[in-house]
Protein backbone atom coordinates (compact mmCIF):
# COMPACT_ATOMS: atom_id res chain seq x y z
CA UNK A 1 0.00 0.00 0.00
CA UNK A 2 1.25 3.50 -0.87
CA UNK A 3 0.14 6.27 1.49
CA UNK A 4 0.55 10.04 1.19
CA UNK A 5 0.75 11.86 4.54
CA UNK A 6 0.10 15.60 4.99
CA UNK A 7 -0.92 18.00 7.76
CA UNK A 8 -1.51 21.66 8.60
CA UNK A 9 0.73 21.98 11.69
CA UNK A 10 3.86 21.86 9.53
CA UNK A 11 6.41 19.25 8.58
CA UNK A 12 8.30 19.61 11.89
CA UNK A 13 5.21 19.02 14.06
CA UNK A 14 5.29 15.94 16.34
CA UNK A 15 1.84 14.85 15.16
CA UNK A 16 2.91 14.10 11.60
CA UNK A 17 5.96 12.19 12.82
CA UNK A 18 3.69 10.08 15.05
CA UNK A 19 1.39 9.47 12.09
CA UNK A 20 4.28 8.17 10.01
CA UNK A 21 5.34 6.02 12.98
CA UNK A 22 1.86 4.52 13.00
CA UNK A 23 1.70 3.86 9.27
CA UNK A 24 5.17 3.03 7.96
CA UNK A 25 4.75 -0.72 8.52
CA UNK A 26 1.67 -0.76 6.28
CA UNK A 27 3.59 0.06 3.09
CA UNK A 28 5.40 2.89 1.34
CA UNK A 29 4.88 6.28 2.99
CA UNK A 30 5.33 9.67 1.29
CA UNK A 31 5.14 13.00 3.11
CA UNK A 32 4.11 16.36 1.66
CA UNK A 33 3.66 18.93 4.42
CA UNK A 34 3.80 22.70 4.87
CA UNK A 35 7.13 24.34 5.64
CA UNK A 36 5.37 26.44 8.28
CA UNK A 37 2.26 26.09 10.39
CA UNK A 38 -0.91 26.45 8.31
CA UNK A 39 -3.56 25.97 10.98
CA UNK A 40 -7.07 27.05 10.00
CA UNK A 41 -6.21 27.45 6.31
CA UNK A 42 -9.14 25.21 5.42
CA UNK A 43 -9.37 24.35 1.73
CA UNK A 44 -7.48 27.42 0.53
CA UNK A 45 -4.92 27.12 -2.25
CA UNK A 46 -2.21 29.25 -3.85
CA UNK A 47 -3.03 30.98 -7.12
CA UNK A 48 -0.66 32.99 -9.33
CA UNK A 49 2.36 32.65 -7.01
CA UNK A 50 4.90 29.88 -7.48
CA UNK A 51 5.01 27.16 -4.81
CA UNK A 52 8.45 26.07 -3.60
CA UNK A 53 9.29 22.58 -2.34
CA UNK A 54 12.36 20.87 -0.97
CA UNK A 55 13.07 17.20 -0.28
CA UNK A 56 14.03 16.72 3.37
CA UNK A 57 15.09 13.95 5.72
CA UNK A 58 12.33 12.30 7.72
CA UNK A 59 12.03 9.44 10.23
CA UNK A 60 12.01 5.89 8.82
CA UNK A 61 13.76 7.30 5.72
CA UNK A 62 10.42 7.99 4.04
CA UNK A 63 10.47 10.32 1.05
CA UNK A 64 9.37 13.71 2.38
CA UNK A 65 8.84 17.16 0.91
CA UNK A 66 8.66 20.49 2.71
CA UNK A 67 6.28 22.71 0.75
CA UNK A 68 5.81 26.46 1.04
CA UNK A 69 2.04 26.40 0.62
CA UNK A 70 -1.27 25.54 2.23
CA UNK A 71 -2.27 22.02 3.31
CA UNK A 72 -4.37 21.67 0.15
CA UNK A 73 -1.39 22.87 -1.91
CA UNK A 74 0.71 20.10 -0.38
CA UNK A 75 -1.71 17.38 -1.42
CA UNK A 76 -2.39 18.86 -4.86
CA UNK A 77 1.30 19.39 -5.65
CA UNK A 78 2.16 15.88 -4.48
CA UNK A 79 -0.58 14.29 -6.59
CA UNK A 80 -0.06 16.46 -9.66
CA UNK A 81 3.68 16.96 -9.85
CA UNK A 82 5.76 15.07 -7.29
CA UNK A 83 4.45 11.51 -7.23
CA UNK A 84 4.42 9.56 -10.50
CA UNK A 85 1.59 7.36 -9.24
CA UNK A 86 -1.73 7.75 -7.43
CA UNK A 87 -1.46 6.70 -3.78
CA UNK A 88 -3.87 4.16 -2.39
CA UNK A 89 -4.69 6.43 0.54
CA UNK A 90 -4.12 9.92 1.93
CA UNK A 91 -3.96 10.39 5.70
CA UNK A 92 -3.62 13.84 7.27
CA UNK A 93 -2.66 14.83 10.81
CA UNK A 94 -2.28 14.03 13.56
CA UNK A 95 -3.62 17.50 14.25
CA UNK A 96 -2.89 19.27 17.54
CA UNK A 97 -6.47 19.82 18.69
CA UNK A 98 -9.77 18.30 17.56
CA UNK A 99 -11.63 18.96 14.35
CA UNK A 100 -15.24 18.53 15.37
CA UNK A 101 -18.54 20.28 14.61
CA UNK A 102 -17.92 23.73 13.08
CA UNK A 103 -14.09 23.36 13.32
CA UNK A 104 -14.14 21.37 10.10
CA UNK A 105 -15.01 24.39 7.96
CA UNK A 106 -11.66 26.08 8.64
CA UNK A 107 -9.49 23.04 9.40
CA UNK A 108 -6.40 22.65 7.24
CA UNK A 109 -6.21 18.99 8.31
CA UNK A 110 -9.69 18.35 6.97
CA UNK A 111 -9.01 20.61 3.98
CA UNK A 112 -5.97 18.58 2.97
CA UNK A 113 -7.93 15.33 3.19
CA UNK A 114 -10.74 16.91 1.19
CA UNK A 115 -8.24 17.81 -1.54
CA UNK A 116 -7.37 14.14 -1.89
CA UNK A 117 -11.00 13.04 -1.75
CA UNK A 118 -11.93 15.47 -4.54
CA UNK A 119 -9.19 13.96 -6.70
CA UNK A 120 -10.62 10.50 -6.22
CA UNK A 121 -8.23 9.19 -3.55
CA UNK A 122 -9.48 7.54 -0.36
CA UNK A 123 -8.71 10.06 2.39
CA UNK A 124 -8.71 10.26 6.18
CA UNK A 125 -8.16 13.24 8.49
CA UNK A 126 -6.92 12.56 12.04
CA UNK A 127 -6.89 14.92 15.05
CA UNK A 128 -6.14 14.66 18.77
CA UNK A 129 -8.26 16.53 21.31
CA UNK A 130 -6.74 19.11 23.64
CA UNK A 131 -5.41 17.81 26.93
CA UNK A 132 -2.64 18.20 29.48
CA UNK A 133 -0.22 16.57 27.04
CA UNK A 134 -0.22 15.30 23.46
CA UNK A 135 0.89 11.66 23.46
CA UNK A 136 0.37 11.12 19.74
CA UNK A 137 2.13 7.76 19.60
CA UNK A 138 -0.39 6.24 22.03
CA UNK A 139 -3.01 6.28 19.25
CA UNK A 140 -0.92 4.55 16.60
CA UNK A 141 -2.64 1.19 16.98
CA UNK A 142 -6.09 2.72 16.60
CA UNK A 143 -5.06 4.74 13.55
CA UNK A 144 -3.59 1.64 11.89
CA UNK A 145 -6.81 -0.25 12.56
CA UNK A 146 -8.98 2.45 10.97
CA UNK A 147 -6.64 3.02 8.03
CA UNK A 148 -6.31 -0.69 7.27
CA UNK A 149 -10.07 -1.19 7.42
CA UNK A 150 -10.86 1.83 5.22
CA UNK A 151 -8.23 0.90 2.64
CA UNK A 152 -9.93 -2.47 2.10
CA UNK A 153 -13.41 -1.08 1.49
CA UNK A 154 -14.71 -0.73 -2.06
CA UNK A 155 -16.76 2.31 -0.96
CA UNK A 156 -13.77 4.32 0.32
CA UNK A 157 -13.98 6.89 -2.46
CA UNK A 158 -17.64 7.73 -1.80
CA UNK A 159 -16.74 9.80 1.25
CA UNK A 160 -13.72 10.71 3.36
CA UNK A 161 -13.29 10.01 7.06
CA UNK A 162 -12.79 12.57 9.80
CA UNK A 163 -11.27 10.82 12.82
CA UNK A 164 -10.93 12.50 16.23
CA UNK A 165 -8.97 10.99 19.10
CA UNK A 166 -9.87 11.62 22.77
CA UNK A 167 -7.27 13.03 25.13
CA UNK A 168 -8.79 11.52 28.26
CA UNK A 169 -6.05 9.07 29.25
CA UNK A 170 -7.68 5.97 27.79
CA UNK A 171 -9.87 4.97 24.86
CA UNK A 172 -13.29 3.53 25.67
CA UNK A 173 -14.15 2.57 22.12
CA UNK A 174 -14.81 3.81 18.59
CA UNK A 175 -18.13 5.33 17.52
CA UNK A 176 -19.49 6.76 14.29
CA UNK A 177 -20.71 10.22 15.20
CA UNK A 178 -22.50 13.16 13.66
CA UNK A 179 -21.97 16.81 14.51
CA UNK A 180 -23.06 17.43 18.06
CA UNK A 181 -22.58 21.02 19.08
CA UNK A 182 -20.81 24.28 18.44
CA UNK A 183 -17.52 25.80 19.54
CA UNK A 184 -16.57 29.45 19.30
CA UNK A 185 -13.31 31.31 19.75
CA UNK A 186 -13.47 33.94 22.50
CA UNK A 187 -10.81 36.25 21.12
CA UNK A 188 -11.15 39.20 18.80
CA UNK A 189 -8.77 41.02 16.50
CA UNK A 190 -6.47 43.57 18.09
CA UNK A 191 -5.65 46.74 16.16
CA UNK A 192 -2.29 48.51 16.20
CA UNK A 193 -1.13 51.46 14.11
CA UNK A 194 2.56 51.97 13.39
CA UNK A 195 4.89 52.73 10.50
CA UNK A 196 1.98 54.15 8.54
CA UNK A 197 0.13 50.81 8.53
CA UNK A 198 -2.75 49.34 10.47
CA UNK A 199 -1.98 45.90 11.91
CA UNK A 200 -4.55 43.35 13.05
CA UNK A 201 -3.70 40.24 15.05
CA UNK A 202 -5.96 37.49 16.30
CA UNK A 203 -4.95 35.87 19.62
CA UNK A 204 -4.97 32.09 19.52
CA UNK A 205 -7.08 30.84 22.41
CA UNK A 206 -8.68 27.46 22.84
CA UNK A 207 -12.29 27.48 21.67
CA UNK A 208 -15.17 27.64 24.11
CA UNK A 209 -17.95 25.07 23.96
CA UNK A 210 -21.28 26.86 23.51
CA UNK A 211 -23.54 23.94 22.53
CA UNK A 212 -23.32 20.18 22.97
CA UNK A 213 -25.69 17.28 22.38
CA UNK A 214 -25.09 14.82 25.22
CA UNK A 215 -25.25 11.61 23.24
CA UNK A 216 -22.47 9.22 22.20
CA UNK A 217 -23.72 9.39 18.62
CA UNK A 218 -22.47 12.99 18.49
CA UNK A 219 -18.83 14.00 18.19
CA UNK A 220 -18.19 16.45 21.04
CA UNK A 221 -19.82 14.38 23.76
CA UNK A 222 -18.30 11.11 22.57
CA UNK A 223 -14.83 12.66 22.40
CA UNK A 224 -15.09 14.10 25.90
CA UNK A 225 -16.12 10.68 27.19
CA UNK A 226 -13.09 8.86 25.83
CA UNK A 227 -14.35 7.61 22.47
CA UNK A 228 -12.64 7.86 19.11
CA UNK A 229 -15.11 9.39 16.69
CA UNK A 230 -15.39 8.64 12.98
CA UNK A 231 -17.40 10.83 10.66
CA UNK A 232 -18.06 10.18 6.96
CA UNK A 233 -17.74 13.52 5.15
CA UNK A 234 -18.07 14.90 1.64
CA UNK A 235 -18.04 18.29 -0.05
CA UNK A 236 -21.82 18.80 -0.17
CA UNK A 237 -22.51 21.81 2.06
CA UNK A 238 -26.16 22.05 1.12
CA UNK A 239 -28.52 21.92 4.11
CA UNK A 240 -30.80 19.24 2.71
CA UNK A 241 -33.54 19.76 5.28
CA UNK A 242 -34.13 23.31 4.00
CA UNK A 243 -34.20 22.58 0.27
CA UNK A 244 -37.94 21.88 0.06
CA UNK A 245 -38.75 24.86 2.26
CA UNK A 246 -36.85 27.23 -0.02
CA UNK A 247 -38.34 25.65 -3.13
CA UNK A 248 -41.76 26.52 -1.78
CA UNK A 249 -40.58 30.12 -1.35
CA UNK A 250 -38.97 30.54 -4.77
CA UNK A 251 -39.76 27.83 -7.31
CA UNK A 252 -43.47 28.59 -7.49
CA UNK A 253 -43.13 32.30 -8.20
Amino acid sequence: MRILVANDDGIDAPGIKALVNALYQLGDIYVAAPAEEQTAKGHSMTFANTIRAKEVNFPHTVKAYKIWGTPKDCVDVALDAILDFTPDLIVTGINRGPNVCNDCVSSGTVGAATAGFLKGVASIATSLDYGPEFNYDYYGEYIREIVTWFARQDFNKRFMLNVNLPNTGEVNGIVVATTGGKRTYPGSYHKEERDGYIYFKYPFDQPVLTEMIKDLNHDLYALQNGYITIQPMDYDLVQQTSVEFLREQWNKR
